[in-house]
């Protein structure tokens, strides 16, 4: 092997003249050399390195080289044993590849289909790009940044993935619905962008999802519907939704030993004298029953109430449920128990609201406080003591109004403080339920309790220091009051309502 090596490089220098050119069929510079039995690989790496070029030889290139050659170029010489030992080159720069023909022709076909991918592809985005249209659609009522997330198919309020089974999560036989989650109006190469300062969604797509999508959006993008939410927040005895004939219950739903129980009236009650029997019962069979019970429960809409709250100072907030379908009767009936003494009207706020969107009545006071720092001296600040109502409607199908109620009922109490400034029995209830159109629903259950001390006894007598008191007497009376809710939902119709309604 060393004897080839060193006649090449003899034939190099004692020949023509070395150039510092690169390997190609123009180059002016010749070689003569003469292989025997050599192996291929170190004759390619003596080429590359007369050549100055770089050279990368593939694991499976094998084989002996027996050649000579006089006054060719180095060119030429690669060629001729690359052929002879049926191999192949490929230059990238400065870089010659050598490898078996069979990987050459493989390579070779994996690069024509991948350039004749790519010029498809981009044909067809070329196509499908001269087919798009674009289209500006300006969202009037609905929320702009929901719209957009439903044409993307994003989760957003317009499109529910988690949805709650009838009944509710720990019923048996019910539990949580899985929805298939929205693919997106959009075609694989749509694009949708929001523009917020105007509420406007642009839309590129072609020219048939276009037409479609904005097509959807018009449908859903209608006024929402209105709703009257008008509050009677009465003070009352102890006795007065006896005589007012309030229909409690209205079909309630609660949890008794673990189990989803519904409580329903056996035949209708009428009035609020009459009495029925009273069942609690529940997938897995009657868990009970208490015969003899004063309401009404003929209309059986569904009642959620998560959380019992417990009693604090001063009151109570168990709150509870009833309903009075006739609201102009209501008013009167108000107005002669307030005339008798029987309850009070405390206000009769009444405020309008979109669907889906939370109404809030609050009635209380503000009780200040004085706070000193170093740097701000004394402030006078204030601490919200105050009946709160948010009511969140929900308009259905036959004229039915679905309504989230959270009453919050927040009071001082003087027996407990800290320094100057009074704490706060805070006392919250939520509920959920359905109601009909114009009727009005009552929460009750908020009670205060007051004690009132009356003297009394015999004149002048009762004065005398020490012998007095055997002479008069003091009464105690404790006064419990009850602070009732009336709250009424009336649909504002329109055009839209009456539209979605048929």
């Amino acid at each position: 092997m060393k004897k080839p090596l060193i006649l090449i490089f003899l034939m190099i220098f004692l020949g023509a003249s070395v150039s510092s050119g690169q390997i190609n069929r123009q180059s002016a510079q010749k070689i003569s050399f003469d292989f025997m039995d050599a192996d291929v690989r170190n004759v390619l790496r003596v080429l590359a390195e007369v050549s100055k070029k770089n050279i990368v030889i593939a694991d499976d290139v094998k084989g002996k080289v027996t050649i000579k050659l006089e006054n060719v170029s180095h060119h030429e010489a690669f060629d001729v044993i690359l052929r002879n030992n049926d191999l192949a080159k490929i230059e990238e720069e400065s870089i010659i590849r050598v490898m078996t023909l069979k990987k050459f022709y493989e390579e070779k076909d994996r690069g024509t289909k991948e350039r004749l991918e790519f010029i498809k592809e981009k044909e067809a985005k070329q196509k499908l790009e001269e087919e798009f249209v674009t289209e500006t659609v300006y969202v009037n009522y609905a929320d702009a940044a929901d719209v957009e997330k439903m044409v993307r198919g994003e989760t957003s309020a317009m499109a529910k993935d988690v949805v709650q089974a009838a009944g509710g999560a720990g019923a048996p036989g019910t539990g949580t619905v899985l929805v298939e989650k929205p693919k997106g109006l959009l075609s694989p190469n749509g694009v949708v962008t929001l523009v917020k300062w105007n509420s406007a969604l642009i839309i590129k797509d072609t020219k048939d999802n276009v037409a479609s999508i904005v097509k959807l959006i018009k449908q859903h993008d209608i006024p929402p519907q209105q709703v009257q939410i008008e509050a009677r927040i009465v003070q009352a005895t102890s006795t007065f939704s006896k005589e007012l004939g309030i229909q409690w219950g209205a079909n309630l739903k609660s949890q008794i030993r673990g189990e989803q129980v519904t409580l329903t009236g056996s035949r209708q009650i009428d009035s609020a004298s009459a009495t029925g029997d009273v069942t609690f019962t529940s997938p897995t069979g009657n868990i009970g029953s208490r015969p003899g019970t004063t309401g009404n429960v003929n209309y059986p809409y569904n009642v959620n109430m998560p959380a019992s709250i417990g009693k604090g100072a001063g009151g109570a907030l168990g709150l509870y449920i009833g309903s009075v379908t006739d609201s102009f009767q209501l008013d009167v009936i108000l107005s002669a128990l307030e005339a008798n003494g029987k309850a009070k009207i405390i206000s009769n706020p009444k405020v309008i609201t979109s669907e889906n969107r939370p109404a809030r009545i609050t009635q209380g006071t503000q009780i200040p406080y004085q706070t000193s720092s170093s740097n701000l001296g004394t402030n006078i600040q204030f601490k919200d003591a105050v009946l709160e109502l948010e009511v969140t409607p929900h308009v259905v199908k036959d004229g039915n109004i679905s309504m989230k109620v959270k009453a919050k009922k927040d009071q001082p109490n003087f027996d407990s403080r800290f320094g100057s400034v009074p704490a706060i029995d805070k006392r919250e209830a939520v509920a959920e339920l359905l109601v009909r159109d114009g009727e009005t629903l009552v929460l009750g259950g908020i009670y205060e309790v007051t004690q009132d001390d009356q003297q009394s006894g015999v004149p002048v007598l009762q004065n005398i220091p020490l012998l007095g008191w055997l002479f008069k007497k003091i009464t105690k009376t404790d006064n419990k009051t009850e602070l009732l809710i009336f709250i009424t939902p009336t649909l504002i119709r329109n055009l839209y309502t009456e539209k979605r309604d048929k």
